[in-house]
Order: structure tokens, then C-alpha cells, then sequence
């Protein structure tokens, strides 16, 4: 039943403004009506906030969580099937609506990152995303490493099918970046990967050998990305030259850039700004690299990014609020309609006429959660205070979940 839902009695926050009070009408259509005050507009099914925060869908546009529950520690593997099904369940109960598998495509690395094994993975989660069994909307951003031949063949094929939403592009080559000593690259493939000593350095060689080339051999990429209109990314970015370079190449973003002198000449040059979540949460990057706080509380952050804890995507605005004093707008936007718009425009809004992602979140208690969690005007989560077992829940919400996961409708992304 396709029931028109008015969800009322919160403060809304519609990806731009916040409204003390006010209602969101919608349906499996999407969108329908934002009401600011105390009118609430006649809906098939009409349910109360609470007074809690409604707002849009989170946008990750950058999580590499599926990697990790495929892999859960170095040479432990679990059905691929299996782990993206237990994480989309888990994205969902944490208010992900959009999220995009960040996979990388790069030669002479084992495991999850050969081009085969990608291939695989990008085919099974094109197929999750298009069955009746996704709760959240799951998009591929392809992530290649500067010199893998082998992998530009793989995803210049996958180009070809139409099965990439995003591209960027990453040199994890030792010597700059994110590895600005070889030890920094040994000791980071040894904890990850646990792979030998050897075999570590061997790897960072070859990448060394082939840097230059692989830089050289990126205009094709670029341009075939900037033809087919998909947003394109760079990943760590360490200097203003680097972003002077990406600029060339036709990135639109810089995505966890290393340095505020890179971040700010991104801002001059017209490139959006991503940060890593876990990064705000936490005061900290993980590498010792530049903290998101420095950039959000300048103003030049445009959103932020699970990229290993999905958890993080919904605790970085308040984190945000509270320890920086952000405005909540503009708190909010970085989850939401900031990285939204990357995808195409209106993603991560309550526009009318957009698609119904949407979420009541409880934000009373020291860590928010999530309340209700809708993705195409389906209920995929609900979690009320005192509620175990299902019971409690009221039916048209138990009706809703039992209609199974959320219709996708098929857009293409536009940089």
C-alpha cells in the first residue's frame, strides 16, 4: 500500500533551514509538502516525532566498512553476500540512506584490492541495490590507484556496463601523500594487510617505478569519467600543487586532504572539501594528518565522510555543535545535502518532488541514534525508547517494514 505518511511534531531540518516546528508529508513518490508551525497537512498515516529532529537521509559518499566486514581481520574472509547484507542492516540503524562503497582498484595488492576480486564485489552490490531485499541505496565509488594497468583495464569495463557512480583517484605511493616515509607505508600494509615484511616493500617499489607513468595515464580517465558525467574525486591530497594538478584533470572534490594549505587552495580553486567523520568525532585523524575540526570551523568543509565507521556519519554534527559551536544548519548540511548535492541536486534534502529519505532522530542523550530511518518512503529502522521485540510499534509502521526494502528509483548521478 502505497500510504501517504506525514511525519509531524519535531523540528525539521530540510537540508538548508531549520524550523523549530513543523510536518513533512510524503509517500513512496517522494516528497510531497514541508510545513513549517503547527498546521499538519492530511496524510493517509500521520506519526509523531516526539519533538525530536527530522530530517534527510545521511550521504556517505565515501565508505570502505564493506572491505572490512568481508575481511574482519587479515586473511579472515566471509561470504561477500553475507557481509554486505549484515551491513546494510546496520547502515540503515544508523540513518545511511546513500551510501557509496568506496573499492579500489589498484594492482599488486592482495586480497580485496586485486581487480578481480573488486570486479566481483562491484557486480554483487549493483545486484543488492536493484533486489527488494536493500534497505539503504548502495552506489560504487571506484577508488584507482595511480599505475595499476591491471585495474584501469577492469574499470574502464566497468565504465563500459554503467556500473560506477563515482571515480577517484589515489596515490598511495610512498614518499608523499598520506606515506611520506617507507616506513610509514611498511608499517601501515604490515597492520592492515599482515602481509611480509618483503612482500610490503616489493609493493612500494613497483608503485615508486610506476608513479610517473601512472600520472601521465589518468587524462584518459579523467576525460572518459568527465564524459559519462559522474562526480570525480581526489583522495589525500598533500600540497596545493597536487590540487593545482587535480584541478587540471577535472576533479570537482578533495577528499580528506592532508593539509589546510590543500584544503584552502581546493576552496579557491572551486573544489568541494570532504572530511572524514571519524576524524571530527574522535578531535584527531588517524594518520596525524589535518584534523576536520581545522577545516569546519573555517567554513570550507562541504561534508563529511563515514570512511571506515558508518556509526560516525550521525554523531559528527552534534560533534560539530558542541565542540566548535557550528551552527546546526550548517552542522547538519555536512551529512546531508553537502555531500547530497555532489551526487546530483536535491539529494539530501526534503525537497518536494525529491525522494522520501528521510529521519527522527533522538539526539537527548550523550550519542544520538536513530528513530525512524526511511529510504523511498519505506520504514527501514525503527527503534522507540522502551520498544524490544516489535512490540509497541505501531501497525503502519510494521506494515511498512514488512512491504520489504525501499523502491529505487534509478538516477544518474551528475557531477
Amino acid at each position: 500500500m502505497d500510504s501517504t505518511i506525514c511525519l509531524t511534531g519535531g523540528v525539521v531540518f530540510d537540508g538548508e533551514h531549520l524550523l523549530e516546528r513543523g510536518s513533512v508529508l510524503f509517500s513512496e513518490e517522494g516528497i510531497l509538502e514541508v510545513v513549517e508551525g503547527d498546521r499538519v497537512p492530511r496524510g493517509t498515516v500521520t506519526l509523531d516525532a516526539g519533538g525530536r529532529l527530522i530530517m534527510p537521509g545521511l550521504v556517505d559518499l565515501h565508505s570502505d566498512a564493506l572491505e572490512q566486514s568481508i575481511e574482519m581481520r587479515p586473511g579472515v574472509y566471509f561470504d561477500f553476500e553475507f557481509a554486505l547484507r549484515n551491513l546494510d542492516r546496520r547502515i540503515a540503524s544508523c540513518g545511511i540512506t546513500t551510501y557509496c562503497h568506496a573499492l579500489s582498484f589498484a594492482d599488486n595488492e592482495l586480497g580485496l584490492r586485486s581487480p578481480g576480486e573488486v570486479e566481483r564485489i562491484i557486480r554483487m552490490v549493483k545486484a543488492f541495490d536493484r533486489s527488494s531485499g536493500a534497505m539503504a541505496r548502495h552506489l560504487v565509488h571506484a577508488r584507482y590507484e595511480i599505475g595499476a594497468e591491471e585495474g584501469l583495464k577492469v574499470l574502464t569495463g566497468l565504465l563500459d556496463e554503467g556500473l560506477i557512480d563515482m571515480v577517484s583517484v589515489m596515490d598511495h605511493t610512498p614518499g608523499q601523500g598520506q606515506f611520506t616515509t617507507l616506513g610509514a607505508f611498511v608499517d601501515y600494509y604490515a597492520g592492515t594487510c599482515g602481509d611480509a615484511y618483503e612482500e610490503i616493500v616489493g609493493m612500494a617499489h613497483r608503485k615508486v617505478t610506476c608513479q610517473e607513468a601512472g600520472w601521465k595515464a589518468l587524462s584518459s580517465l579523467s576525460s572518459r569519467v568527465s564524459a559519462e558525467g559522474l562526480p570525480f574525486l581526489s583522495h589525500d591530497d598533500d600540497t596545493p600543487e597536487k590540487i593545482g594538478l587535480v584541478k587540471v584533470l577535472g576533479a570537482g572534490a578533495s577528499e580528506f586532504p592532508l593539509s589546510i594549505d590543500a584544503a584552502e587552495r581546493a576552496v579557491e580553486e572551486g573544489l568541494k572539501v570532504f572530511m572524514g567523520a571519524p576524524n571530527l568525532v574522535r578531535g584527531r585523524s588517524s594518520g596525524g594528518h589535518l584534523k576536520a575540526a581545522e577545516t569546519v570551523s573555517r567554513g570550507i568543509c562541504d561534508g563529511l565522510l563515514s570512511d571506515y565507521y558508518p556509526e560516525c556519519m550521525l554523531q559528527a554534527p552534534f560533534t560539530a555543535m558542541e565542540s566548535l559551536n557550528t551552527l546546526p544548519e550548517y552542522a547538519l548540511s555536512l551529512v546531508t545535502s553537502g555531500p547530497g548535492r555532489f551526487i546530483r541536486p536535491g539529494l539530501g534534502t526534503l525537497t518536494p518532488g525529491e525522494v522520501a529519505d528521510l529521519l527522527v532522530v533522538d539526539h537527548t542523550e550523550p550519542w544520538a541514534r536513530i528513530v525512524q530511518s526511511w529510504v523511498g518512503g519505506r520504514m527501514v529502522h525503527y527503534a522507540a525508547p522502551g520498544v524490544k521485540g516489535g512490540e509497541g510499534v505501531p501497525d503502519c509502521v510494521t506494515e511498512t517494514v514488512k512491504g520489504g526494502g525501499p523502491r529505487h528509483e534509478r538516477h544518474h548521478p551528475a557531477a
